[in-house]
């Protein structure tokens, strides 16, 4: 066993670890130990007593083995009669575990020397959702687990790290290796009792176990550092977010802006400047207002930054460069730090955005930063379907809402911010990014050649598919473990060959119109789409099949046009180590906090979880808030989310932001247009003039064809320059009023404008 103690540079609490390390000096004199044992004795020591499972000492550390997740075991032991308050930490090494979900805990404030009682529990998989807890053990003897968390790393087999609880009343801080995991104040129903350990499903060796009086009280608990910047007003669906690449010292001055990005330089005292005010505080002044986006040109600034994120304790931040290095060595120090990629170069071809789009999954960030010129409808569009969001930089704010754009750069945000109410009601400036769930089972099986071919008739923008391995190791689409329910056959495809299943007939049980349509191979799938304009979305639901499957994606070429994705973390941190050019997604579900403020803390800690990871977010519809979807948008995250069989939920979330729905129903937006186009960008009017704009409006639609369409004018009533009706505009007094092409159209059941880029009307005397 090795019992050194790792060095890990804390992420999330830096500040209050460096701020009160002194002060612990001066505390700690002043409390009393109340046990220290490192289990050098080859017996239990007194006071310990083994309530469940096994437990021995062995080769100096307690050692408590559990073969059985439904059999843990645990020890128990008291330090003094009515022990609450105090400083409770332990060396704990994982030696073996049935998997990665199996866990080894700290229990405190047991009573009736067994339950109920809290936990700090670690499971062997750490850097899973859920790898850290704070639980509770209930009077009925079930588990409630109000926090839990993720570690940046898992725990190594015969690795020792130090877990440690200080209790103070209802306040509860957990560490490991001396950050901080968890801080709360939900330890309130038991106040007292006694301590121990516990194993679930693994072999876990505890030692140099210490516990200490606490008499002082623990800070008051942080309000969360999560929030969601107020932003402009506006008609639109899913508007961009508004960046601003000026710094203003008056904080009023970001009003309606999301983010300012903050340039940053080292002057001649190794200190990180941002002009002529520290990052540092730059960062302080805009806390909880906007969010930092620090762009960082030169990689000598990086440690500089580094300590300035750890020592503000700056969670929620961007790091902005177009140099790769300077992201991952920030990245690398700072986990939870979201990347974008500036793109500086001149051209920008095919080439171009396949390599930005490599760079992006590399470097573990989801957002390029492009310049005005490269950005359009159809690179947005590029980006979008590969789970990337774009940011462009502008001044022309309508320019970049037209292209789709998540953000828009400006030196100019209040300009910006003013065209977000030009707008009318029900404006979609995004195109929905619609993913065929398994073809098109609505209306064709699942799962089939015929039903991935009808979604792409359709307009689908990326086709997902299942895939599964047969007995004699081939990859075959295929949902369900087993062939029963939709192929004449039966049996789990991984007790069948390809021979067997390709015999199967996968069409009939939908109707007589698919009979003998085949279960597809996935080599099939691949090289079926390979030559077509859109995007594969891959599910994995075998196991350690991640080898394999990357190694057919890269024989057909087609690993630009392939997202994947899977339920199980493991298969996701395999496909971040062989291909991490390649987007991936983690698959999840989850409930919905309550309260506004909860919503918005639980959508900060996922996007920490998947910028860690490097992978998208693509929960179930169920698991999404208008919060959730705002906090993701605002930072540059797009994920894909499942799976949407009724127009009423779909249209609320495509309402609150949504862009990614994966749907049985590919159908439901065929004939939605995508965008429209006019040649006629300005008109000059005197006062008191009427012109009648024909406007040949061209509309695009999501299968690939355009056609004239019936639009009218639209312009905000809050101008005071023109007045429209229908196609006629008459010019009431000098300016300039932007006027729209507006085209309705329905869908889901509902009302949906799409409108042109705005035709300048000068209006003089």
């Amino acid at each position: 066993m090795d019992k050194k103690k790792l060095l890990f540079l804390p992420i999330l609490a830096i500040t209050f670890l460096c701020a009160s390390f002194l002060g612990q000096q001066t505390i700690s004199a002043s409390e009393n130990v109340l046990l220290e044992e490192d289990f050098e004795a080859d017996v239990l020591p007194d006071g310990f007593e083994v309530i469940e499972g096994t437990a021995t000492v062995k080769d100096g550390a307690l050692e408590l083995t559990s073969t059985d997740i439904s059999s843990p075991s645990r020890v128990i032991f008291s330090v003094a009669d009515g022990i609450g308050d105090f400083v409770f930490e332990a060396d704990v090494t994982f030696q073996s575990a049935v998997n990665d979900a199996r866990w080894a805990s700290l229990m405190f404030r047991i009573q009736n020397e067994d339950y109920p009682y809290y936990q700090f529990a670690a499971r062997k998989g750490t850097s899973a959702l859920n790898g850290l807890e704070f639980a509770i053990r209930t009077e009925s003897n079930s588990w409630n687990v109000p926090m839990k968390t993720f570690y940046p790393e898992d725990f190594g087999y015969d690795e020792t790290y130090r877990m440690k609880i200080i209790a103070k009343g209802e306040r509860v801080q957990q560490f490991v290796n001396g950050q901080l995991v968890i801080d709360t104040d939900m330890a309130d129903q038991y106040l007292e009792g006694d301590l121990g350990f516990q194993v679930s499903g693994a072999t876990v060796a505890f030692d140099n176990v210490k516990v200490t009086t606490r008499t002082e009280d623990l800070p008051p608990l942080e309000d969360s550092n999560a929030f969601l910047p107020v932003e402009p007003e506006t008609n639109m669906v899913n508007a961009p977010t508004v960046i601003s690449s000026e710094v203003f010292d008056d904080i009023a001055a970001y009003e309606g802006v999301s983010s300012v990005i903050l340039p940053v330089e080292v002057n001649e005292d190794g200190e990180v400047m941002v002009g002529d005010t520290t990052l540092a505080d730059r960062l302080l002044a805009i806390r909880g207002e906007v969010i930092p986006i620090i762009q960082v040109n030169d990689m000598q600034a990086t440690d500089g930054v580094i300590e300035v994120l750890e020592s503000t304790s700056t969670r929620d931040v961007h790091i902005l460069s177009p140099q790769i290095d300077v992201l991952e060595k920030i990245k690398a120090a700072y986990p939870t730090a979201r990347g974008a990629i500036l793109y500086e170069k001149n051209h920008f071809n095919k080439h171009d955005m396949k390599k930005l789009v490599e760079d992006a999954n590399i470097s573990r960030s989801f957002t390029v930063v492009l310049p005005e010129r490269h950005v359009s409808i159809d690179t947005v569009y590029y980006f979008h379907n590969r789970a990337i969001s774009v940011w462009g930089i502008s001044d022309d704010a309508h320019a970049l809402i037209h292209a789709g754009v998540d953000g828009i750069v400006t030196n100019h945000p209040q300009e910006a911010v003013e065209v977000f109410g030009e707008y009318p009601e029900n404006t979609i400036i995004q195109r929905p990014i619609v993913v065929a769930h398994r073809g098109v089972p609505s209306l064709a099986p699942e799962n089939t050649m015929a039903g991935y071919h009808l979604s792409y008739e359709l307009g689908a923008d990326l086709i997902e598919t299942d895939i599964q391995q047969t007995k004699d190791g081939h990859i075959v689409i295929m949902h369900d473990a087993t062939v029963d329910r939709t192929t004449d056959g039966t049996g789990a495809v991984a007790d069948l060959t390809l021979e067997e299943i390709r015999e199967l007939d996968a069409g009939s049980y939908f109707g007589e119109e698919f009979a003998g349509e085949k279960v597809p191979t996935f080599r099939e799938f691949l090289e079926g789409f390979k030559d077509k304009d859109v995007v594969l979305l891959v599910e994995l639901k075998a196991t350690d099949i991640e080898e394999q499957v990357l190694q057919e994606i890269m024989e057909v070429g087609v690993e630009e046009k392939v997202v994947l994705q899977s339920f199980n973390i493991e298969s996701v941190k395999k496909f971040r180590e062989i291909s991490p050019h390649i987007s991936v997604g983690f698959l999840y579900s989850a409930s919905v906090p309550g309260s506004p403020e909860q919503r918005i803390k639980d959508a900060e800690q996922m996007l920490n979880y998947a910028t860690s990871i490097g992978a998208r977010l693509n929960a179930s519809y169920g698991s999404l808030s208008e919060e959730s979807i705002t906090y993701m948008r605002q930072r540059g995250l797009i994920n894909m989310h499942w799976t949407f069989r009724d127009q009423e939920p779909f249209k609320n979330l495509l309402k609150s932001g949504l862009i990614g729905p994966i749907t049985d129903y590919t159908q439901w937006l065929t004939d939605g247009p995508t965008y429209i186009e006019t040649p006629i960008k300005k008109r000059n009017l005197k006062v008191g003039k009427s012109a009648t704009i024909n406007a040949k409006t061209f509309v695009n639609y999501r299968t690939k064809h355009k056609e004239n369409a019936e639009t009218s004018l639209y312009v905000y009533d809050g101008q005071s320059y023109v007045d429209v009706a229908e196609n006629v505009i008459t010019a009431v007094a000098p300016g300039t009023a932007d006027v729209f092409a507006m085209h309705t159209f329905h869908m889901l059941d509902e009302d949906w404008n799409l409108v042109s880029e705005p035709i300048e009307v000068k209006v003089s005397e």
